[in-house]
């Protein structure tokens, strides 16, 4: 298979690194394991993240399949994409319903660099980095993740975090969203 990563979304760097270290990491693992059977690269909605599965027990949730033709990044995005969004539709909530929760800013290392703004009290967390601090949040509290927009960044991190015990819910929208609705934002560099 051939691989062009510069064709790559972000997004979907994002999603081969939180699951397998890396674009490169992944590609090995995949080439690696699809030498010796037909194999598919699988959204797994219970953990929020790429996996392996052979292709007969592939289902609606494979974004790629084995294939002998250069990837097309742009499908397997939006299949990522949209096994991501059916996974998590119930785990969003508005802006107008955050109550007391951690808010953490989950927005991609490059994204949050050039930010400027940030909700007031979040804190941000690096998203391709989930099992590294998943265990520092507490499990007694609800805890609202935010990305851009809203999509598979911040859906997939609550998904993650879900993964490891945490009350997680991504907002609806993000950062974007809230802002466009009127929500307050702070100076980037004024958070903890």
């Amino acid at each position: 298979m051939d691989v062009d990563f510069k064709q790559l979304p972000p997004p979907m760097a994002l999603a081969l690194s939180a699951s397998f270290g890396s674009p490169a990491l992944w590609h090995e693992d995949f080439a690696w394991r699809a030498a010796s059977e037909p194999l598919a690269l699988c959204f797994d909605a219970r953990h929020g993240r790429l996996l392996h599965r052979p292709l007969a027990e592939a289902g609606s949730d494979a974004v790629l399949l084995r294939s002998n033709e250069p990837l097309d990044w742009p499908r397997v995005y939006e299949r990522y994409q949209q096994a991501v969004h059916d996974a998590s539709d119930d785990a969003g909530v508005p802006a107008d319903a955050l109550g007391d929760a951690v808010l953490l800013d989950v927005r991609r290392a490059g994204v949050f660099e050039q930010a400027a703004t940030i909700l007031p009290g979040a804190t941000w967390h690096d998203p391709a980095r989930v099992a590294d601090w998943a265990h520092e949040l507490p499990q007694e509290k609800d805890v609202v993740v935010y990305c851009v927009y809203g999509h598979e960044v911040g859906r997939a991190t609550a998904l993650r975090l879900r993964a490891h015990g945490v009350r997680a819910r991504y907002l609806i929208g993000g950062i974007d969203g809230w802002q466009a609705a009127g929500g307050a934002v702070a100076p980037r560099g004024e958070q903890p």
